[in-house]
């Protein structure tokens, strides 16, 4: 089968290697349809190290995708051969301290699709995931709307986190698959004031399209400036999307006293740093915010109800043969795009 191997700093190369078989009784063999390039693939690709941890070299990426199921283990009840699916990419025991409290996104045994040394991800042809972690499509859901449920979820556990009233402001710094989608739940829940940054000229735009009160780049304009002239006060929450520095320096200083970060982008760093001085005199809440928590099925059903339009965050397409192209303009932020995807199906 085709796999999309990371074989190096900013390398990537097609191979072919032999498809995997089911693992026990629960297992689902399925066949990539749509597997979307996120920022975290793009870490693996562009740094050695992510969070002070080596990049196992080779390895084989992603973990937002849609996929057909292909074969069934035996105690499989839920599908068949041909249903097509969304997969949620986190496997917890649920018998730890965590899952036991509903906590599954920080299970103490958590294996996730694609992290490297734990388990192969979906940039293949070929791919097995637990029956437990599958979700049958509906109809009217596509199968590229269905990749993009999972950077969805991601989105609607921070919203989940913050603790926002109707009457709060937000930034969003960071506007990529996740910072957009962030912008469309503030704006179906009626938030006004949504302040939204990037470093992209093209993910401004998607943002004011999104639904953003006032966006601009980084490179632009002096946000700070910008926004507190807007919000003297300053904001009630920012959800920090990037992982850069700069962005959290900046949530600092934007959140009034008594409001909160919530960190959503994964620094490649081991560590960053804050100034304390102002976090602790203006009592500010950091709340960290790991993956998602049993949110992969609400976002699919925001997506079949019509709740949010997702779908046109995918702007880039492309074949397994074309991996090293497609990593270097996700990587790169070249040619406007949003969300990039390798094509599995035919």
């Amino acid at each position: 089968m085709k796999a999309i191997f990371l074989t190096g700093l900013r390398k990537a190369q097609m191979r072919e290697i032999p498809e995997p078989e089911l693992l026990d009784e629960h297992s689902v063999l399925l066949k990539t349809q749509v597997a979307g390039i996120c920022g975290s693939d793009l870490h693996y690709f562009i740094s050695e190290t992510v969070g002070g941890e080596k990049v196992p070299y080779p390895c084989i990426v992603g973990h937002e995708c849609s996929a057909e199921v292909i074969k069934v283990g035996p105690e499989v009840k839920e599908f068949k051969p041909g249903d097509v699916v969304a997969v949620e990419p986190s496997i917890s025991c649920g018998v730890c301290d965590q899952c036991l409290a509903g906590r599954f996104n920080t299970c103490r045994k958590i294996k996730f699709l694609g992290h490297p040394g734990e388990i192969n991800g979906c940039f293949a042809e070929y791919f097995v995931m637990p029956d437990k972690n599958l979700f049958l499509l509906a109809p009217d859901i596509l199968p590229e709307e269905a990749m993009l449920a999972e950077p969805l979820s991601i989105a609607l556990h921070a919203f989940n986190l913050a603790k926002l009233e109707s009457s709060s402001t937000v930034g969003v710094l960071g506007t990529g698959p996740i910072g957009l989608s962030l912008v469309m739940l503030l704006k179906r829940h009626g938030f006004g004031a949504i302040f939204a940054t990037d470093r992209s000229e093209a993910r401004v735009e998607a943002a004011l399209k999104a639904g953003a009160g006032w966006a601009a780049s980084v490179e632009q304009e002096d946000i700070l400036r910008e926004i507190l002239t807007r919000q003297p006060l300053g904001l009630d929450a920012v959800f920090e999307v990037s992982g850069d520095q700069e962005a959290i320096d900046q949530a600092v200083e934007l959140v009034k006293p008594g409001g909160e970060i919530i960190q959503v982008g994964i620094p490649i760093p081991e560590r960053v740093s804050y100034r304390i001085a102002r976090l602790r005199r203006k009592e500010i809440t950091i709340i960290n915010s790991r993956r998602q928590n049993k949110c992969m099925e609400p976002a699919l059903n925001l997506i079949k109800n019509k709740k949010i339009d997702i779908g046109w965050l995918l702007t880039h397409r492309f074949k397994p043969e074309q991996a090293q192209e497609a990593f270097t303009v996700a990587a790169d932020r070249l040619d406007g795009v949003l969300k990039a995807a390798f094509v599995f199906r035919k």
